[in-house]
């Protein structure tokens, strides 16, 4: 009679491969945000709006079908930073076309923009909350990203994106409604210059106590020397405009156009845009 001497070598193979199987994760979903929808304060919404000055709490529900584990609070300046890119988890689909709407705002003039938070909190069980206290700086103007990175027990990752809106009535304020012919709200990328081309700025400085001074540079971001200068003359009004024309620089490059401006109580601010020159 024959023994199967192969039996007991091809059992405990399987009985291995069995074993090293069950050793693997087996959690493959992502977190995700399980907020109720409509909520102002929260990262499912499709932009919060706020006033410089405010304190806000952000705040979120999460869920995992496994476990949560932590929990990063990311906010911080648009300014030279691209805009979100949507994918399936940033929003419902209902949302999805007020969002976009709120990102195709054209040129916006930053003020206060090294304003940032950084936080982590740690989350456990299938479902937890998670909150976060802005004090938004007097200084701060424009569009802040929050990213909100989620990380599971498994250490399965997932982001989700909104945006901060920050309106300041603190500040003195510059509105263009033209660069060289151009409505900066159609704007949808860096201004562009050819070299050596006459360039009409035009636009309003304002403010509730009156402007005391303000003015419009032209710096070269390589050297940060001056190319171009201008002094306004708003005499104290709440509300003055301007117009302006320069001549382009005769060389390609980087610059940046600085808008300054000092209120009646001596509030001053600083803003402005990048332009390229190109021949």
């Amino acid at each position: 009679m024959k023994l199967n001497l192969n039996m007991p070598a091809t059992a405990g193979a399987i009985a291995a491969v069995a074993a090293l199987s069950s050793c693997q994760p087996t959690d493959r979903e992502d977190p995700t945000v399980c907020t109720g929808l409509g909520a102002e304060f929260s990262v499912t919404a499709a932009e919060i709006d706020v006033l410089a000055g405010d304190t806000i709490t952000l705040s979120d529900v999460f869920c995992d079908d496994e476990g949560l584990s932590e929990v990063r609070w990311d906010i911080h300046s648009a300014e030279g930073h691209e805009g979100h890119e949507e994918d399936e988890h940033d929003h419902d689909h209902d949302e999805e076309e007020e969002h976009e709407e709120h990102e195709d705002e054209g040129l916006v003039l930053f003020s206060g923009s090294d304003w940032a938070v950084l936080e982590n909190q740690g989350l456990s069980g299938l479902e937890d909350a998670s909150s976060i206290t802005l004090n938004v700086p007097l200084t701060a103007r424009g569009i802040w990203h929050v990213n909100v990175s989620l990380v599971d027990s498994a250490g399965n990752a997932e982001e989700f994106l909104t945006d901060l809106h920050i309106e300041n009535n603190h500040l003195p304020e510059f509105k263009l409604t033209s660069i060289d012919g151009v409505d900066p709200a159609t704007l949808d990328d860096e201004v562009e210059w050819n070299i050596n081309s006459l360039v009409l700025i035009e636009g309003v400085v304002s403010d509730s106590d009156g402007v005391a001074m303000a003015s419009l540079m032209l710096v070269e971001e390589d050297t940060d020397s001056v190319f171009w200068s201008t002094t306004l003359a708003p005499s104290g009004a709440t509300t003055f405009a301007f117009s302006d024309t320069l001549t382009a620089p005769s060389v390609e490059g980087d610059f940046h156009m600085e808008l300054t401006a000092t209120d009646g109580t001596g509030v001053d601010m600083e803003t402005g845009f990048h332009v390229e020159v190109e021949d």
